[in-house]
């Protein structure tokens, strides 16, 4: 799979899964980042800097800015780095490419260090590249995918002639195309405000 497609699919499947996290379970995972995330979290769900420092309201805040916005991958990152990091310290040598067995050892402490929906979100970020994280998402129902309402009635939409056909064909193309834009300038940015802000 591409790095284009792998972007599109872990934009979904972050889009999916924090539509299932609560407002406050959100504000709870931003208030608890280190003051290094802080600003470039709040850039990225489109806050004004500070806002981190007052939980009331501030799930609805970050729901709406990353909604509006469309950096679901950004928010998702950013909210589950803390957790990223204890699991690859305890992960250790396996850390590159851990298996389904490394994961079930190092899991249950993240989950408690950190709450299930950050170890979900980080679980996401790995999901499409990395064996143990991808029988993770496919086979613990805590860390499954939820189907979105779209994609269950995308299939029942379906072109009645050739020329329909045709524009539909161009029309995703030309979405896919704006879309793997949209995520390479928005993983370029991430990037460069992570690397920014680490120590």
């Amino acid at each position: 799979m591409s790095t284009s497609k792998e972007q599109i699919l872990i934009d979904r499947r972050y889009a999916a899964v924090l539509a299932t996290i609560s407002d406050d379970s959100l504000a709870q995972m931003a208030m608890s980042l280190s003051e290094k995330l802080r600003d470039p979290f709040a850039k990225v769900a489109g806050l004004p800097a500070g806002a981190l420092s007052t939980k009331d309201g501030l799930g609805a805040k970050i729901r709406s800015g990353f909604t509006s916005r469309k950096s679901f991958i950004n928010v998702g990152v950013l909210l589950s780095e803390p957790c990223t990091e204890y699991c690859i310290e305890q992960l250790g040598t396996a850390a590159d490419d851990p298996n389904v067995e490394h994961l079930k050892t190092t899991l249950p402490g993240a989950i408690e260090k950190f709450g299930l929906d950050a170890t979900r979100l980080m679980a996401i970020q790995y999901s499409v590249s990395l064996n143990g994280f991808k029988q993770l998402v496919a086979t613990d129902e805590r860390f499954m995918v939820p189907k979105t309402e779209s994609a269950q009635v995308a299939p029942a939409v379906a072109p009645t002639t050739k020329a329909s056909n045709e524009d539909l064909e161009k029309r995703r193309l030309r979405r896919e195309r704006q879309e793997k834009e949209r995520e390479e300038k928005r993983q370029a940015d991430l990037q460069r405000r992570i690397a920014r802000n680490r120590v």
